[in-house]
C-alpha cells in the first residue's frame, strides 16, 4: 500500500470511529448512563481549558468553547459564583477580560471526573501513550488553521 492511499484509510476509520464514538456516547447519555460523564462538558470544559492555559481572555475563552457568548458567560459566572474562577481586566487591553484559576478551580480542575472511556481498555498502556502522542500532535497540528476560521469570524 503506497502514503497516499494509507493517508485515505486512516482519515476514512478516524472519522468512522469518531463517528460511532459520538452515537455510542449520545445513546449512553439517553440511557441515562453515568459513566460518560464529561468533565470536558460545560462548566467542566470550561475548568479543562483554564487549566491548561492559566490565564485567557473571555473572548479566546468563548472561541476555544465554541458555543454562543451568552452561553459561555452564563456558565463563567456560575463558576465564578462557585469560586472556581476569577475575572479581571488586563493590563494591555482595558476592555478585554481575562480569566483565571482560583486555587480551589485548580484542585478541581486537577480531578478526572466521572469520565471512563471503556473503548480504550483495548489498548495497552504502551498503545495508549503512542497513540496520545499522534493525538496531540495532530491537535497541535490543526489548532492553529482552526484558529485561523474562528478569528474571521
Amino acid at each position: 500500500m503506497d502514503e497516499k492511499q494509507l493517508n485515505v484509510d486512516i482519515t476514512t476509520n478516524f472519522m468512522k470511529y469518531n463517528d460511532l464514538l459520538t452515537a455510542f456516547l449520545k445513546e449512553s447519555k439517553l440511557k441515562g448512563s453515568s459513566v460518560f460523564t464529561s468533565p470536558n462538558r460545560g462548566q467542566g470544559k470550561i475548568l479543562s481549558i483554564l487549566h491548561q492555559t492559566p490565564s485567557i481572555s473571555q473572548k479566546e475563552l468563548v472561541n476555544q468553547l465554541d458555543m454562543r457568548p451568552q452561553s459561555a458567560s452564563e456558565m463563567i459566572k456560575k463558576l465564578e459564583k462557585k469560586g472556581f474562577i476569577e475575572r479581571y481586566k488586563s493590563e494591555e487591553d482595558q476592555r478585554a477580560m481575562m480569566i483565571t484559576l482560583t486555587k480551589a478551580g485548580k484542585v478541581v480542575s486537577n480531578q478526572p471526573g466521572d469520565f471512563q472511556p471503556v473503548f480504550l481498555n483495548v489498548l495497552t498502556m504502551d498503545e495508549k501513550q503512542q497513540f496520545n502522542r499522534i493525538l496531540e500532535k495532530l491537535v497541535s497540528e490543526i489548532e492553529p488553521e482552526v484558529a485561523k476560521f474562528r478569528n474571521k469570524q
